[in-house]
């Protein structure tokens, strides 16, 4: 074993958002339960060592497309995380294809009014435990929600598809809120209201 290996240091930020990305991604490929995820991210931030971060995760199986192989273009994939505290996605941006959003005792925003999405469906996971999520989409953009509530609320409403293409841009939602709130709003885009 090497000297690296041996030595312990206090985890970096960085060093537990990595931890709690990955445990996370595990829970949406179904590999934890709601239970375990909680205590897990609990620790995450009770750790004082890497060692106990890496124990975290060590015993989980290897995610789809391993940390060794080439990073997946911005475009496919991205988290919103909020761990006791926010997180805001708003304006003129690119979502990935499939966006994570993870509200712990926090709050997460995504507006998708002036959003450029792809063509075709982006997806995204909510995530909401003892905290909120608020996703807010312009009228006229297909939304689909499925959700579920565990001693909390999921607002499913719905968008129904003005166009058939394949191509058209659409939204997908899957939800999970435990004790906290994921809400879909529907609102025009601030840019439109201003040029009007």
């Amino acid at each position: 074993m090497s000297e690296r290996s041996l030595t312990a240091r206090v985890p970096t930020t960085e060093d537990r958002d990595t931890v709690t990305a990955e445990l996370c991604e595990h829970f949406a490929a179904g590999h934890l339960e709601l239970e375990v995820l909680e205590a897990r991210l609990a620790a995450v931030d009770e750790a004082t060592s890497t060692v106990e971060l890496s124990k975290l995760v060590s015993d989980l199986p290897v995610l789809a497309g391993p940390r060794s192989a080439p990073v997946e273009p911005p475009a496919a994939q991205g988290w919103a995380l909020a761990l006791m505290g926010g997180s805001s996605r708003k304006g003129v941006w690119v979502p990935p294809r499939q966006l994570n959003a993870v509200a712990v005792m926090g709050g997460v925003e995504l507006d998708f009014r002036d959003a450029r999405l792809g063509p075709g469906e982006t997806r995204v996971n909510a995530v909401a435990l003892m905290g909120g999520i608020e996703i807010i989409v312009p009228p006229g953009l297909p939304v689909t929600v499925r959700g579920l509530g565990i001693l909390g609320a999921v607002d499913q409403v719905e968008q129904a598809a003005v166009e058939i293409s394949t191509e058209a841009p659409r939204l997908k939602v899957t939800a999970l809120a435990c004790m906290g709130g994921v809400e879909i709003k529907t609102r025009p885009s601030e840019t439109s209201e201003k040029s009007r």
